[in-house]
């Protein structure tokens, strides 16, 4: 009986490894497109997509065993401009399968975070929830990211993006 037990036991410690949660680093995978740098001259409107108009193919990845319970995606996000925007402009973030139109809609990330455009420098940082589409496109094993800076700004500058985090966090409880 102890040694059913002991087997019992130690089936129970396998299968819950299996089942750990995955974090998978996407930072590394941006190559040089981690960061950057665009002029921008804005009289209203802007849109600056990053790391640019395509997003980033995203591929590479360990599998994940099985479909998760839910994922989230941990961001860091630095801004810097070095002339004289001023406004307001939202950053969201995007993720879709490789075939899909990052930009849609549909493949946002959460809630867009606002940004005070006539700051030099400022990071934003959150963490936002994957929907199911996002995850098939994650277990798919290639997806496409991307954030996008948006909203009523106006000026010149040298506007500069360094993304400091970008990890999936994978549960499976």
């Amino acid at each position: 009986m102890k040694r059913l037990l002991i087997a019992l036991v130690g089936l129970l410690a396998l299968a819950s490894c299996s089942m750990a949660p995955i974090t998978i680093d996407v930072l590394p995978m941006l190559g040089d497109n981690a960061s950057g740098s665009q002029s921008v001259v804005a009289t209203g409107s802007l849109d600056f997509r990053l790391p640019d108009v395509s997003g980033q193919q995203v591929s590479g990845y360990d599998e994940i065993p099985m479909r998760p319970a839910s994922v989230s995606l941990d961001y860091e996000l630095s801004l810097e401009q070095d002339g004289d925007l001023s406004g307001t402009a939202q950053v969201t973030f995007y993720m879709a399968a490789s075939s899909a139109d990052l930009w849609d809609s549909a493949n946002q990330l959460g809630e867009a975070q606002q940004v005070d455009m006539s700051r030099q420098q400022q990071t934003v940082s959150g963490t936002l929830a994957l929907n199911d589409a996002q995850i098939d496109a994650l277990m798919s094993g290639e997806f496409v990211v991307g954030a996008r800076l948006s909203g009523n700004v106006t000026g010149s500058a040298n506007l500069s993006y360094q993304f400091e985090r970008l990890l999936l966090k994978v549960a499976f409880f």
